[in-house]
């Protein structure tokens, strides 16, 4: 990554369970340009459309079995960390569209 003419974006999904096809309940978007942008509007349905639109999927929360239960997650639940690379020319001002490639 040239940090001159490329920023990372990173990506923090809640999905309603454990499978990244479920549904996206939660997010928060980190932008190396402009850390005020806020998103109002869902990145995408489900985990699975952002592999889609670009995002690389860098992590996943664990999976803890316990006795009693099928899957605890730990303290976040159901949590998807993506990131990609845009270039830096992209700003708040010319949408989410863009951001997220639709």
């Amino acid at each position: 990554m040239n940090p001159d003419t490329e920023r990372q974006q990173v990506l923090f999904v809640w999905t309603a369970d454990s499978s990244l096809s479920s549904r996206i309940v939660g997010w928060n978007l980190h932008d190396g340009n402009d850390i005020d942008r806020d998103l109002t509007d869902a990145p995408a349905d489900r985990g699975v459309d952002l592999l889609v639109d670009g995002w690389r999927l860098l992590q996943a929360a664990p999976l803890v079995t316990r006795a009693g239960d099928v899957h605890v997650a730990g303290v976040l639940e159901y949590e998807w960390v993506f990131e990609r690379v845009v270039p830096r020319t992209t700003t708040r001002d010319e949408g989410d569209d863009e951001v997220f490639g639709r």
